[in-house]
């Protein structure tokens, strides 16, 4: 008895089809089922159409401000130009340049005849 008892403690050795079976067995273990197969893809999903979402979030973002650098820069320019007109507009109504322009054309000063004009629209 204790000599039968010792061998049904001894693992005994498997056949071919029984390690088959167990591995198949253990595969089956393994595997997700279909619920689980569609939720991880649901997932993977949605994380990868979040991921595009921000990347073009962030190129939108990019363009705008590289469109606002532009229009900055453009209204750097412009204000420049504003300035070049400003000073121009000074030198040309300047009064030594009138009198100047009036002696060329024949015209003389004759302060009893001076009329003062205000610009439009000043308070």
């Amino acid at each position: 008895m204790a000599v039968e008892r010792y061998h049904q403690t001894l693992p005994r050795p498997h056949t071919e089809q029984e390690q088959i079976h167990e591995t198949r067995k253990a595969r089956r273990v393994i595997g997700i089922k279909k619920f689980e197969a569609l939720a991880y893809l649901i997932l993977m999903t949605l994380i990868a159409a979040a991921a595009i979402y921000v990347l073009s979030l962030k190129m939108e973002a990019y363009s705008l401000q590289t469109q606002n650098t532009q229009v900055e820069s453009e209204i750097a320019v412009r204000e420049g130009e504003i300035s070049e007109l400003k000073t121009e507009v000074t030198d040309l109504g300047s009064y030594e340049r009138i009198y100047e322009k009036a002696n060329e054309l024949g015209l003389e000063l004759d302060n009893g005849n001076v009329k003062v004009a205000e610009k439009y629209g000043k308070d």
